[in-house]
């Protein structure tokens, strides 16, 4: 037991006290009384009779030592001088050498002269000491003046030892109740600290807060929990000083106590070593050795020997589980205590599911935030970036009207109306691209596509531009099929616009080179130039949504920063992902990368 287990007993134990009573009217003695240790002390809990003595503080009757203290050391050292009469020591007078220590009671008597042996003198003693299954001494029976004046006989003897069993059985009953009265009362301390605890701190953040509690409430020297995060995952927490991680507790197999079966059958598991250990040597069961083995080891790694598993849920619904640890030398986990640590799980259930629904709440008014900040990007990007064409357009329509039809004038102002209607109708393309790739319910049509003729079709489409601009591409492609599943008209448009990029920031003079490279399972498309670069601080901005960079933009205007997006969202369609290197004046590579395949059913 802790110390300070329980307060001093304003009335004594009742069962305790029924005890002390038999004694001395049933055995014939003036004075029992039993003690129970509060850690360095014995505390006298139940008390009977009417004899009255003194300690160093002064006279005092039997009854009025209830809930007094003394030191363990005066019963320790009363049983080093004691006589062995079973589950009762007696300390006879001549042995006696503590004689009125401090909280050592003695009974009032002027018979020190004793008229024979077998006389009782009043500091003899007996003693029956208490020793639980560790075997530390946690109480003790100390019985004085037999009423018929001479020391107890084999009768007597017999009786006493009798008594003094039922005590020590009554003794560790009373401490197991106080036990779990007490980790019930911590218990509901920590369910009352669960309970007013913040849950909008978001379930890991609750954790946190609280695991100091939870740790006392239920006597662990660590927890692990693992419970379901509300989004389809699992959140994972362990006490903070332990050595451990997901993966290794993953690994143990302490997991294959499933939470909703546990939960569904209103169940606990207690592991400790000795079961672990006793499965590992008459196990038939490969499996459940192997497992046992591991659950070894686990304990090993953590500085365990024993596991209390309890189920976290609310009704139904079964949310996952609380792990609690005690380490070598503390007691094992019982079933009372399995009991009780079922109700917290309850209760901490209710506390995962509001933490949850926070959760939930808190990511959808997020997304909803994101979402309204990209709405409002978007009007603010598509209205600076419809503004100035659309003013172009309106001016040249406006001066065409003054010119010659024919004229060189006319000619000059219908090119730059041809030319600013083809950026509108770019903008808007990658407009609606980006309004359908961020549709979920928008799914690529998969189909067998073909890199190799894709990649010839689109350096064909782009040779005359990059003729009029003064800039050579080239193409450099294997001589047969690169086969990957995807959406053809997707990957193409992702293509067109790594290829267009390329030419709008290179130089005339410059040039640009189209690819690709394969690998036992990839096919990478690489679109490169030695143009003006990116920066590295901008090199991860890019592929935000409607981020312009600060490059300046060659031969053309800039786009309404959605190129790079689209590209990273098509290839993050088709399980693939997108890679960038730029030097600033040097150039650039992007490459997508995407999954051959390689399934000849695909292909026929």
């Amino acid at each position: 037991m802790p110390d300070g287990a329980s307060e001093a007993y304003p009335t004594p134990d009742p069962g305790l006290q029924l005890i002390a009573e038999g004694v001395t009217e049933l055995v014939g003695f003036g004075a029992a009384v039993i003690n129970i240790r509060r850690g360095d002390e014995f505390e006298i809990v139940a008390a009977y009779g009417d004899e009255t003595g003194h300690t160093v503080e002064g006279e005092m009757t039997v009854a009025e030592m209830l809930g007094t203290r003394f030191p363990v050391s005066v019963v320790t050292e009363l049983l080093e001088m004691s006589l062995d009469w079973g589950d009762i020591k007696f300390i006879p007078h001549e042995r006696n050498t503590i004689g009125e220590a401090e909280g050592y009671w003695v009974a009032d008597t002027d018979e020190d002269i004793m008229k024979g042996s077998q006389d009782w003198h009043r500091l003899d003693e007996l003693l029956a000491p208490f020793y639980d299954d560790a075997g530390e001494l946690v109480g003790v029976l100390s019985i004085d003046r037999p009423t018929n004046g001479r020391r107890p006989g084999r009768r007597q003897q017999r009786i006493l030892n009798r008594f003094a069993r039922q005590a020590r059985r009554a003794v560790l009953l009373t401490l197991q109740r106080e036990y779990l009265e007490e980790r019930a009362n911590n218990l509901l301390e920590a369910q009352s600290f669960l309970r007013e605890a913040n849950s909008q701190l978001g379930f890991t953040a609750v954790l946190e807060a609280t695991q100091e509690a939870m740790s006392r409430g239920l006597d662990a020297d660590g927890l692990y929990v693992q419970a379901r995060d509300g989004m389809g995952g699992n959140v994972w927490y362990a006490s903070p000083g332990l050595r451990w991680s997901a993966d290794d507790y993953a690994g143990t197999g302490i997991q294959s106590y499933q939470s909703t079966r546990l939960w569904n059958e209103g169940l606990h598991r207690i592991i400790n070593r000795d079961i672990l250990r006793h499965t590992i040597l008459h196990d038939k069961s490969p499996d459940q050795r192997k497992f046992a083995q591991l659950g070894i080891d686990f304990l090993d790694a953590v500085e365990a020997d024993s596991l209390l598993v309890v189920p976290i849920g609310v009704e139904t619904t079964a949310l996952g589980h609380l792990v609690l640890l005690r380490g070598a030398g503390r007691p094992r986990w019982t079933d009372a205590e399995g009991r009780l640590a079922m109700e917290f799980g309850r209760d901490f259930g209710r506390i995962v599911l509001t933490s949850n629904a926070y959760t939930q709440e808190r990511d959808l008014a997020q997304r909803l935030a994101t979402a309204d900040k990209v709405h409002s990007r978007l009007i603010e990007s598509v209205a600076q970036e419809l503004h100035n064409p659309l003013t172009a357009l309106t001016t040249g329509i406006d001066a065409i009207r003054h010119e010659d039809r024919g004229s060189t004038t006319w000619f000059q102002q219908v090119g730059n109306l041809i030319s600013r209607s083809d950026q509108l109708v770019a903008m808007v393309d990658d407009l609606l691209l980006f309004s359908r790739f961020s549709d979920p319910s928008s799914r690529p049509t998969l189909a067998v596509v073909d890199l190799t003729s894709l990649l010839q079709e689109i350096f064909e489409q782009r040779t005359y531009e990059a003729e009029k601009r003064g800039i050579e591409v080239t193409i450099d492609v294997p001589n047969h099929g690169v086969h990957v599943l995807g959406d053809r008209s997707e990957i193409k448009a992702a293509i067109l616009r790594l290829v267009d990029n390329a030419l709008v920031y290179t130089h005339r003079g410059g040039h640009v080179r189209l690819y690709i490279v394969e690998s036992a399972s990839e096919a990478a498309i690489s679109v490169t130039d030695n143009g003006v670069g990116i920066p590295a601080g901008e090199q991860r901005q890019v592929f935000h949504e409607f981020y312009r960079g600060t490059s300046q933009a060659i031969g053309g205007r800039k786009g309404v920063g959605l190129g790079l997006s689209i590209v990273d969202r098509v290839a993050k369609r088709h399980d693939g992902r997108v890679t960038l290197r730029s030097e600033p004046g040097t150039g650039t590579r992007v490459s997508m990368v995407l999954p051959l395949s390689n399934d000849a059913a695909s292909l026929g």
